[in-house]
């Protein structure tokens, strides 16, 4: 979900850069039409022309440099959200391949892991059973022979001893937090 923010707030930035870029074309048009009137009919500027001549400047100035910031900040949020990316797909392959093998440690028959997977993914035992075309007692009877080889009494214990090494990983590895 937070990644899919910044990819919202990458194109809500987009949106904008381009924006800005309308508007400073017109302004440089206008500071440009401005000049060229000024020379052609060969009169000096009055206060209130070189005012607006100069809110002009300052405007396209404005708008290139907020330009240049914003693409620096669409290119970081890009990054970031390709990094997260690649994070989330790698913590995906990490998991699953540490889920199989503890299943192997476990050694876990083929049905047993798939329902433990099923169960780890939080659905009740009647889903199970109907998921795998069979009753709801074989479904309990697989689930305390997973627990019993799992050394835990619950399907949220199951879980944890899952969650809590990837939990642990993510502790050592996140920057600390002000307080």
């Amino acid at each position: 979900m937070h990644s899919t923010n910044k990819l919202e707030n990458a194109t809500f930035a987009t949106i904008i850069f381009w924006g800005m870029g309308v508007s400073g074309l017109f302004f440089t048009q206008d500071v440009i039409a401005d000049l060229r009137e000024h020379i052609n009919d060969g009169r000096g500027y009055q206060l209130g022309d070189l005012s607006h001549l100069v809110f002009e400047i300052i405007a396209v100035t404005a708008l290139g440099f907020g330009m240049l910031l914003l693409s620096i900040y669409i290119t970081d949020l890009k990054t970031k959200n390709a990094r997260q990316r690649e994070t989330l797909h790698s913590l995906r392959n990490d998991f699953d391949s540490h889920v199989h093998a503890q299943f192997d440690d476990w050694s876990l028959t083929p049905s047993e892991s798939d329902i433990a997977l099923l169960l780890m993914r939080g659905l009740a035992s009647k889903d199970i059973a109907e998921l795998r075309n069979c009753t709801v007692g074989t479904i309990k009877v697989h689930s305390h022979n997973i627990f019993r080889k799992a050394n835990v009494s619950s399907r949220v214990e199951l879980m944890s001893l899952f969650l809590d090494e990837f939990m642990d990983v993510g502790m050592k590895s996140a920057p600390p937090r002000a307080t």
